[in-house]
């Protein structure tokens, strides 16, 4: 079966279901149910990051905003059925695996269909951080004073400039889950960077609701994606995304 068909797939379970979903995943954070389609059989676990984008180190580590907190992305998982996961997500990742192995960014473009399933693929990133950050307590910040009552509440209310409201963030779920049965990403190719880069290493970061960076040092790219944003040209959005990228580099001392 194509890629295309596959995705035809993934569209028509998220339409049918994301109404129970979302619904299940609000009645309970925690619930052990596949997260794109709500079905409880043959679970797996779908790890948020992909284990091929950081070369399967198990040591490999990012930090939570809220809680300053490291944990390992290998540990980091999801409830995912086994179609949903192995057969459809799956099929993606190996599809643009194969074409970041053929394609040298500094003397070719991607196709656009590359780029739309780019772009979804990115937007499956955003949707299962929103969902782990439900899933996720806040816990005890060092130095600081830790309240059990707000210690019980998941890190997505505290996520961005100012404390999110529940009904904020179960609707930014809703929305995260509802733009993967969207087919055409045309509106959004603006809204994608693609950059060549000569980085030895991974490199990730996130802001929930609003981009995504990934730096995929084996094939010599990393794609910079506003998830809300959409710009009148990709000069603009390239712009926009290089003062975030030196922010968050030289905060890091590189």
């Amino acid at each position: 079966m194509s890629i295309n068909s596959k995705l035809v797939q993934l569209r028509k379970k998220v339409r049918l279901n994301q109404k129970k979903v979302i619904d299940e995943i609000i009645r309970d954070h925690s619930t052990n149910t596949c997260i794109f389609c709500g079905s409880s059989e043959q679970l797996t676990k779908e790890h948020v990051i992909p284990q091929w984008v950081y070369s399967r180190c198990t040591k490999r580590t990012f930090v939570t905003t809220t809680n300053g907190a490291s944990q390992t992305y290998n540990k980091t998982t999801l409830p995912a059925c086994k179609d949903c996961n192995s057969n459809i997500l799956g099929s993606l990742e190996r599809h643009l695996k194969h074409e970041f192995e053929n394609i040298d960014v500094r003397k070719q473009e991607f196709s656009r269909e590359t780029y739309e399933l780019i772009i979804l693929w990115l937007e499956t990133l955003e949707y299962k951080f929103q969902v782990l950050d439900l899933r996720r307590n806040l816990n005890k910040v060092k130095g600081s004073e830790y309240i059990p009552y707000i210690g019980k509440m998941p890190i997505s209310m505290f996520q961005g400039p100012a404390d999110t409201s529940p009904s904020k963030v179960f609707s930014n779920l809703r929305s995260s889950l509802k733009a993967l049965s969207v087919k055409s990403k045309s509106k959004k190719l603006n809204s994608l960077c693609v950059l060549y880069t000569k980085n030895p290493d991974f490199h990730f970061f996130h802001s929930s609701n609003n981009f995504i960076f990934i730096e995929l040092a084996q094939y010599g790219v990393a794609f910079f994606y506003f998830f809300n944003r959409t710009f009148d040209s990709h000069e603009s959005a390239s712009l926009a995304a290089q003062e975030i990228v030196k922010k968050e580099y030289a905060g890091k001392g590189t």
